[in-house]
């Protein structure tokens, strides 16, 4: 029974565009408009996971580390390796998200 809801549920979300394009010439609102809200949404959704990810609070060092920690301060520390800044981890997450650093990096162990 629950398969014919859905069925129609689609027969009615596919017939809105057709009859908004065929019988009320909506061409730009069903081919311009609607794509573009898709889009942003799309966009702004991924953007607002992503934030609300990386505001999460951690309660462990990342174990993926291959720096040392800032301690001692005749020890240098590795900034993007093990960072302790705001800058450090914006740099650290970059990597992350946009080259796998981590990814390798256990690759080649």
């Amino acid at each position: 029974m629950n398969i014919f809801y859905a069925l129609i549920a689609v027969i009615l979300l596919m017939s809105v565009p057709v009859i908004g394009v065929s019988g009320l010439r909506w061409n730009s609102l069903f081919g311009v408009v609607v794509p573009y809200l898709a889009l942003g949404t799309f966009v702004a959704g991924i953007i607002y996971r992503v934030l609300k990810w990386g505001s999460a609070p951690v309660p462990f060092h990342i174990p993926t580390v291959c720096g040392q920690q800032k301690s001692l301060p005749w020890i240098k520390p590795s900034r993007i390796d093990s960072p302790f800044t705001t800058r450090g981890v914006i740099a650290r997450l970059a990597l992350e998200v946009l080259c796998f650093r981590s990814l390798f990096w256990n690759g080649l162990n």
